[in-house]
């Protein structure tokens, strides 16, 4: 796959941000292209994951988004049956996941386990992305009928996929540990190389695992997997979010609202080492509930990512403050410490 495969299109789009690991979408980034469908085709055709030190950006098409959503709002508009039952058995299905990831110990995995732990997650993620995306394509009545039902089984739902990074960490600092390499670069490994070490015991470099976690990009067309270390990262970051800055943004407003304050950029809580006071704004990719301490004390939120039903955008909604998703590059321009203005009124936030 050649860096030309994606010059051409203008409309990339950041839909999530934060702390997965490379080995994670590896696996997922074929579920998108190829293995999980909607209406026939599969969920996207292009995927673009960027990573630095275990936090990741995820790009895609807007034109490819856009017809999903078209595609998942169809059913809706067939059937008034469709949300209730739709997130009756959305929240069973992340019952299952929970049950199995409470029943298996991650430092004891054979490749069986492995594999059901795989097949359960891809299950699973159909229905936790239409959940996601189906709100931002439905109208202004149709949100109004359904969005109580999808943002509860949003929320109900919400600590799935961290909890599935979790006990994947867990795996990987066993395998780690018994093989000699450093605490988190196995992370970095594809799924490829995973089944290899299970069947033949056999690990990728360890100063190449450590170039990937360090920095890299995995673009995935329709399954086939390119995986960019060093120079060729940031000519593809430039391609991909090469977006102008001239001291604003836009973004969609999750909850309307103004608020001046320090920008204070925190991408993982657990490793965040900066001061955050009260009244400062919280810039970050998206959030989850390990980000709540700092919601609470927020004056305001802005994301790279996400929709209505974001973590963000949910708890923006209860606390009552402002809060502007889906910039894109904010963590990007903004620096920790910056004066902005966050104007959710208008969905900007400005640099003063």
């Amino acid at each position: 796959m050649k860096l030309t495969t994606f010059k051409n299109k203008q409309d990339w789009v950041k839909v999530w941000s934060g702390r997965w690991s490379l080995h994670f979408d590896s696996h997922i980034g074929d579920d998108w292209t190829k293995n999980l469908k909607v209406s026939g085709k599969p969920i996207f055709d292009h995927v673009i994951y960027f990573y630095h030190n275990n936090i990741t950006d995820c790009w895609v098409s807007q034109a490819e988004k856009d017809f999903l959503g078209k595609r998942l709002c169809a059913p809706v508009r067939k059937s008034s049956k469709f949300v209730p039952l739709f997130c009756k058995n959305f929240k069973s299905l992340a019952d299952e996941v929970t049950l199995y990831l409470k029943s298996q110990d991650p430092r004891k995995i054979s490749l069986k386990d492995f594999e059901k732990y795989w097949n359960l997650i891809g299950r699973y993620y159909l229905p936790h992305l239409s959940v996601k995306y189906m709100v931002d394509y439905l109208s202004p009545q149709e949100l109004k009928k359904y969005l109580p039902m999808l943002e509860d089984a949003r929320l109900y739902a919400e600590p799935i996929f961290r909890n599935t990074e979790d006990f994947l960490e867990k795996f990987m600092q066993e395998v780690a540990q018994k093989n000699s390499y450093p605490k988190d670069v196995l992370l970095a490994t594809t799924a490829v190389e995973m089944y290899d070490y299970f069947k033949k015991g056999r690990l990728p470099n360890k100063n190449l695992l450590k170039q990937r976690f360090n920095r890299s990009a995995l673009i995935i067309e329709k399954a086939q997997q390119k995986l960019f270390v060093g120079k060729d990262v940031a000519q593809i970051e430039k391609i991909v979010a090469g977006v102008s800055f001239e001291g604003f943004l836009r973004g969609q407003t999750a909850y309307k609202g103004r608020a001046v304050g320090r920008a204070r950029i925190v991408l993982n809580p657990k490793e965040y080492s900066g001061i955050f006071n009260k009244g400062d704004i919280l810039m970050t990719g998206m959030t989850r509930p390990e980000f709540l301490p700092f919601m609470k004390k927020a004056a305001g939120f802005v994301t790279d990512a996400g929709g209505i039903l974001s973590h963000a955008a949910i708890v923006a909604r209860e606390l009552k403050k402002p809060c502007i998703i889906g910039t894109k590059i904010a963590t990007k321009v903004f620096k920790d410490g910056d004066m902005v203005e966050l104007d959710a009124n208008r969905g900007i936030v400005k640099k003063l």
